[in-house]
């Protein structure tokens, strides 16, 4: 029978909506995309058991792809943002709004028109527009809410980007791969536009929430981003599972059932991100921020050290406190470069602390640095892929004010990995110009000083440095001490090299050994250290790293040698590198204080021992405001225009880090009164105090000794109720001990 007119049309149509009705059944059917009767899912309408007819149309559609049943709903909506993002997020005239399939998908999904609003009803001969009735959870008049996981709403600050032209983002960002993808499934739309569909099926899949792939070890993710570092690093291959303590660090079930078997191997991205409903819409975390992220596994219910703990002390780097969320604003300067954060945003305004301001979480991998070497300043395995600054050196005793940009790829040596770099980026000029902040833990004596600049203390023009950016100085050949035993290993056998014995306390000078022993040191003479060799926690059996600690400005404590009678006062950290059976302490006579070049105590031993060596009120550790025997006389000044106590605008407190200070102890001659240096005047022979780090809390001048000259030391006369670190007046030692070998 030919069938003519009208009716042909009709059951033309009919046939057609079979078809598409018996495909869908085939894949949407079991869906919650089926609004339908006979929808297996609890949002759904009792006004037709129709499929496909939520969504499409045959006639009178809307003018766009996919023979659509919807009108478009006339949202503006505040697109995804990101100083980071290299593409342009859609095309003129509404710039960044969303485009093609993705904005079909918001018809429903932003909350704004009810579910069951269509350009044609179904089972109605003749189009006509209207909305049946769509019930269930988190839908209210028809339409999806904030209660509902599938609401997404107008403000898409907080998903994944799209719409826009991958072709823009690759390849001048580097992270990102070219298409076609793998898997195959992932595409972009036929203009070239990353769009919803690139992510989801709306017809279904094989695995949840319409995804394309499975999200299990990053799958889907990983088609498009190419995360520099994160192949192999350690949150890619991580087996961890979390304890069942606290909080739930997972938003995803993945992986077998149940959250117990989860890893963060497993959930990949998923880790720290969502592509929905991110925290901090510039990086799509979850939780509240970037440390709520981080603090959720590194807790000690998942990772295995407790780093959440380190930031309940009382002196720390206060990545906790909710005044700094969001402020992290990681950018691109140029094509192709990795994310880093802007100078600007590490100025005063802005200072604060991340976790990623020091880790990057694509690239961390498990480790510390190495100790006891002549590249022990290389970053361990927990910085790579973060970034420093290389100051390009000033002249002695002044700040940097020129730096490269150093992006720590991996643990090898090549001397722009160091992880001073980290520190400098914010301790320096390149982060506060030449206003140096506030020191958050105050000075000494508790006053409010500001931070010296670390370029300047540890300029490699300086006389003195620790060796944190280089070599240290004055490093004597291995027989310039005649009181050395013959080792064979080059060393002066000042510093604690091999480890020491617990029980019979005695310092092994014999073996090389290869690392240093668990909880121990291991320092050459001719070793470099990082900053996090002094600043840490207080507590050795904490995890490492300047995270924080009870004794202030994040110090460590001694850890060496606490079994020794008198014990070791726990403030003196000195004692990691430097051994305590030279250089002495309070109520301790020193066995080996010939080993230094000038034996200590400095005015001789046993009973004509020092002040500084016996305890009690002003004497020993109690003699300046630090609480550190060594600070009394080297480093641990406090410098303003007469170093007097006087309170001025720029005071500065100097650390035991390195110094340019001259004869007067000052870094620069026009920085000391003139009575500083009038009254009484340097004594003949005097030298400048950076020769031998001597511009501590107490010293005034220094005449060093000879083979032949006993040392001289003058010490400041202080009013005790003004000085901001000097806490007893001491008399000055003229004719003491003589040097063991010549300057």
């Amino acid at each position: 029978m030919k069938l003519t007119g009208k009716f042909a049309l009709f059951t033309l149509a009919s046939l057609i909506m079979a078809v598409v009705a018996a495909v869908s059944w085939a894949g949407v059917g079991g869906t919650k995309h089926n609004l339908g009767v006979l929808s297996p899912a609890t949002v759904k309408t009792t006004g037709t058991s129709e499929i496909c007819v939520f969504c499409h149309a045959p006639h009178t559609s809307n003018p766009s792809s996919s023979i659509w049943n919807r009108a478009d709903t006339g949202t503006t909506y505040e697109p995804y943002v990101s100083q980071t993002l290299a593409a342009t997020i859609a095309p003129k005239p509404l710039l960044g709004q969303p485009t093609g399939a993705s904005k079909l998908c918001l018809s429903c999904h932003d909350g704004t028109v009810a579910l069951g609003t269509m350009l044609n009803l179904p089972g109605i001969a003749a189009p006509v527009g209207g909305t049946l009735d769509v019930t269930g959870p988190g839908v209210t008049a028809g339409k999806l809410t904030s209660a509902s996981v599938s609401y997404i709403g107008s403000n898409l600050k907080d998903d994944h980007p799209i719409s826009f032209s991958y072709s823009d983002a690759y390849p001048s960002n580097l992270e990102l791969k070219s298409s076609p993808f793998t898997p195959a499934e992932v595409k972009l739309d036929g203009a070239g536009r990353l769009e919803c569909t690139a992510c989801h099926d709306p017809h279904g899949t094989a695995y949840p929430k319409f995804m394309l792939a499975t999200l299990n070890n990053s799958d889907l993710c990983v088609a498009c981003h190419d995360k520099l570092y994160w192949t192999g690093s350690t949150h890619a291959t991580s087996g961890a599972t979390w304890n069942g303590v606290g909080a739930n660090p997972w938003y995803e079930d993945l992986g077998a059932a149940g959250f117990a078997n989860d890893t963060p191997a497993v959930q990949g991205c998923l880790s720290c991100h969502r592509s929905h409903g991110g925290a901090l819409a510039k990086t799509l975390l979850k939780g509240n921020g970037e440390e709520d992220v981080c603090l959720s596994c590194h807790n000690g219910n998942v990772a295995a050290k407790d780093i959440d703990a380190s930031f309940n002390y009382t002196y720390l780097h206060d990545v906790k406190s909710g005044a700094w969320a969001g402020r992290h604003t990681p950018e691109r300067s140029a094509a192709g470069d990795p994310a880093r954060e802007a100078a600007a945003s590490l100025d005063n305004a802005n200072r604060h602390v991340e976790c990623s301001d020091c880790h990057n979480g694509h690239g961390v991998l498990s480790g510390g640095h190495v100790y006891g070497t002549a590249n022990s300043n290389t970053i361990g395995s927990t910085l790579v892929g973060g970034w420093g600054v290389q100051p390009v050196w000033s002249a002695a005793g002044n700040p940097s004010t020129v730096y490269t940009v150093a992006d720590f790829t991996s643990t090898t040596p090549s001397g722009t990995n160091l992880e001073g770099y980290v520190c400098v980026k914010c301790h320096s000029y390149y982060a506060y110009g030449s206003l140096p902040p506030a020191v958050p833990s105050g000075n000494a004596d508790g006053s409010v000083v500001r931070e010296s600049d670390v370029t300047a203390d540890f300029n490699a023009n300086n006389p003195t440095y620790h060796p944190v950016f280089t070599q240290g100085l004055n490093m004597p050949g291995a027989s310039a001490n005649p009181n050395w035993p013959a080792n064979g290993l080059g060393l002066t056998n000042t510093f604690n090299y091999g480890y020491y014995v617990q029980y019979g306390q005695q310092w092994e000078t014999g073996a090389l050994l290869t690392s240093a022993p668990v909880g121990l040191w291991s320092v050459r003479h001719d070793s470099t250290i990082t900053c996090s060799d002094c600043h840490g926690s207080d507590t050795p059996t904490d995890p490492r790293g300047v995270h924080g600690s009870n004794e202030k400005w994040i110090l460590r404590a001694e850890e060496s040698g606490r079994a020794l009678s008198p014990p070791v006062t726990q403030k003196n950290f000195c004692y990691n590198c430097h051994r305590r059976d030279v250089y002495g302490d309070e109520d301790y006579t020193p066995p080996l204080a010939n080993y230094s070049r000038v034996s200590h105590p400095i005015d001789g031993l046993a009973a004509n021992v020092s002040q500084f060596y016996k305890s009690g009120l002003n004497t020993g550790n109690n003699g300046n405001n630090f609480g550190i025997l060594c600070l009394a006389c080297h480093g641990g000044a406090y410098m303003n225009t007469d170093n007097l106590g006087v309170p001025l605008t720029n005071d500065v407190m100097q650390g035991i880090h390195g110094t340019n200070a001259d004869v007067c102890g000052c870094q620069n001659n026009n920085q000391c009164a003139t009575t500083r240096c009038t009254v009484p005047g340097p004594p003949a022979g005097a030298v400048p105090l950076a020769n031998r780090a001597m511009n501590g809390a107490c010293v005034e001048f220094h005449v060093p000794a000879t083979t032949g000259t006993g040392i001289a030391l003058y010490f400041r006369a202080i009013n005790l109720g003004t000085d901001k670190v000097c806490n007893a007046n001491f008399t000055d030692v003229v004719g003491g001990n003589v040097a063991n070998y010549n300057y």
